[in-house]
């Protein structure tokens, strides 16, 4: 009997024993989750490149922490990218800096017209731009800023030819952010402020006559179903950035925060050089998809720049030593590619 009680006592102490090293053992943490925001659909390049750059990231941080991708309108409206990321409403952001320069002016210097000679200079300025803006975000935005890249020249797509000043008279231009409202009205049109996922109906619906769009936007957009023409002036250029709420970046790991920057940076980098790439097809597709293509030349060029001018030095001297600076930035890639 003695030894039928031993015999039976042995089980129940290796599954007492068992037990208490499963209690004991660290419960298994769930993933942070980093919601980042986009302003193109789902199938849109600029999309793609993100769901691709969130993949890499959660591959490499193995469980800590997971990006979801949220594309469009489909959790925050793009004019509340910028509060949502500031409250911690969502995590990320990646979109256009420029939109919101009504809250600080600073947010749109880039965006200045005629600020940068072409695509190259502008996407050469990127990495500066980060260095200058990411204490702005900061202090006033509680943000990081991870990385930057431009997105284009915003080019004329209009109903009807936009050859000289004079055709800009009477034109009802869709501007995307007030430095493309401010350069319309300096040249001679008439500014109406639409955000870009609705330049296509407002021009189907003859609310605008024109847009100043990126030829790869409107391209994705589809801008050429409703403009017969395109005017190609460098007038000024657009600019993506990746942010993150400061309060969830600086509670991340050391080592979350060096992959997040490192595959972010990547995504820029690679979006960057995508745009340069295509700025140069972007012309023969516009022309093979049967758009009037015109490249404005540089003695009207000037006369458009003489007329935003004013507006120009305003906004730099008001920016103070913050605009000395992004002239200065401006200047040197703008002496790289002439």
């Amino acid at each position: 009997m003695k030894r039928l009680s031993v015999l039976l006592s042995v089980p129940l102490i290796i599954l007492l024993v068992i037990s208490l090293v499963i209690s004991c053992a660290p419960e298994a943490k769930e993933a942070v989750v980093l919601r980042l925001v986009v302003p193109p659909p789902p199938g849109d390049w600029l999309t793609d490149k993100d769901i691709a750059m969130a993949e890499r990231f959660n591959e490499r941080a193995d469980g800590e922490y997971v990006i979801q991708v949220f594309p469009g309108e489909s959790l925050v409206k793009i004019p509340e990218y910028l509060d949502a990321v500031r409250t911690g409403a969502v995590e990320m952001s990646d979109v256009a800096w420029g939109i919101y320069a009504g809250l600080d002016p600073r947010l749109g210097a880039y965006e200045i017209p005629f600020l940068f000679n072409n695509i190259r200079a502008s996407g050469a300025a990127q990495e500066a731009s980060v260095e200058l803006m990411d204490p702005v975000y900061q202090e006033k935005f509680n943000q990081k800023v991870l990385a930057s890249l431009t997105t284009g020249s915003m080019e004329m797509f209009s109903t009807r030819p936009v050859k000289t000043m004079d055709d800009w008279e009477g034109l009802l231009v869709g501007a995307i952010n007030p430095q493309l409202a401010a350069m319309t009205e300096a040249i001679g049109g008439a500014p109406v402020t639409v955000v870009w996922t609705d330049l296509y109906s407002n021009l189907e619906k003859g609310v605008i006559d024109a847009a100043l769009n990126s030829t790869q936007g409107s391209i994705m957009w589809r801008l050429t179903d409703v403009c017969s023409y395109v005017t190609l002036f460098n007038g000024s250029f657009g600019q993506n950035a990746y942010n993150i709420n400061l309060d969830v970046w600086e509670a991340m790991p050391e080592h979350i925060q060096d992959i997040l920057l490192e595959e972010v940076k990547a995504a820029a980098e690679f979006g960057n050089d995508e745009f340069v790439r295509l700025s140069d097809e972007d012309v023969e597709t516009l022309t093979a998809m049967g758009v009037d293509v015109y490249s404005l030349p540089k003695a009207e060029r000037d006369r458009w720049y003489e007329a935003c001018r004013p507006y120009i030095e305003g906004q730099l001297s008001g920016l103070g030593d913050f605009g000395e600076e992004i002239k200065q930035i401006a200047d040197e890639a703008n002496s790289q590619f002439p």
